[in-house]
């Protein structure tokens, strides 16, 4: 009971018409400031804390892009590790990242991943890194095919989902990456991108009853990570139509499935691009609420006509 009282107190949302500019404002430009002063030698605490802080930011500003709203998540996301860089007792800032990712749900490989929203979260972690790190100028995708192809299973459905345009062969390579540096890698790991979409369509419920089914499968399940692409695909789906108050159109979403793959299956390796210039760049105004690529727009025209009688 306890950890479903959480779960329900950890999902509060405040309305999507709040909205604030976070990547513009003083307060970013401040800890901007102060976290170019991280250096490996030196003084670390307080330009730690405001590189963390100012990717709260970046985090809230995609959240409420991709999501349609802030919640309380977010809200509290990374906020442990300013406390474990204040506290003395920790001397090791890497340590502290350790400690950090082991105990938070949404990293990649943390016993505590159980839910979509878990995937969310690491999701939009991912996502608005560019914002703000010049270290990590990769969105989702590029930062999943890099970095956590084990785990190409699991997020590939939710980038799928959320932004289908990013899934593609041109993407930024790190030139140091063994993406860049092996082709039997690179080459593996794209032919794992290209089999879990094919999946997808392959696998793709047909009935609004199997939709169901599926729902029903992953309120039973006691990890998300036990469902299969496809179902964390559709079940993603689901939940943008709950938190964009949308209809989903569910034969877009797998004509687009089928289009992915057949433009995927014209390659076999990824090709790379010069890296844009992402960094403090939202590409989108901070009230803006990204379109759903998959919302039914014909089903949303006739709820919106006035009744006659």
């Amino acid at each position: 009971m306890s950890n479903y009282l959480n779960f329900i107190f950890m999902e509060i949302e405040l309305p999507s018409a709040i909205a604030f500019d976070f990547l513009n404002g003083k307060l970013r430009k401040f800890l901007a400031k102060g976290s170019t002063k991280w250096k490996e030698s030196g003084p670390w605490r307080f330009p730690a804390i405001c590189y963390t802080l100012e990717h709260k930011l970046a985090f809230l500003e995609r959240e409420h892009y991709l999501t349609g709203h802030y919640s309380l998540r977010g809200i509290l996301h990374d906020l442990d590790k300013p406390f474990y860089y204040l506290n003395p007792f920790f001397k090791d800032k890497k340590k502290i990242q350790e400690l950090h990712r082991k105990n938070s749900c949404h990293h990649a490989g943390c016993v505590e991943t159980y839910k979509l929203e878990h995937l969310i979260e690491m999701y939009i972690d991912w996502d608005c890194a560019a914002l703000t790190k010049p270290d990590k100028p990769l969105n989702a995708f590029e930062t999943l095919v890099h970095f956590y192809p084990e785990f190409m299973n699991i997020m590939l459905p939710l980038c799928l989902a959320l932004e289908p345009e990013s899934v593609k062969a041109e993407i930024f390579l790190h030139p140091w990456h063994k993406l860049c540096l092996d082709k039997h890698h690179n080459t593996d790991v794209y032919s794992e991108v290209k089999s879990i979409v094919y999946d997808i369509a392959r696998n793709f419920p047909l009935s609004f009853d199997e939709i169901e089914k599926i729902k029903q499968s992953y309120q039973k399940k006691p990890r998300i990570t036990e469902c299969s692409a496809t179902e964390i695909f559709i079940l993603m789906l689901l939940k943008q139509k709950e938190n964009l108050k949308i209809e989903i159109d569910f034969s877009k979403a797998l004509n687009t499935m089928y289009a992915i793959y057949a433009t995927l299956a014209k390659k076999d390796c990824f090709a790379g691009i010069p890296e844009v210039a992402r960094k403090g760049v939202s590409g989108h105004h901070y009230k803006e609420i990204k379109k759903c690529p998959y919302k039914d727009e014909e089903f949303m025209k006739k709820i919106k006509k006035p009744r006659l009688f």
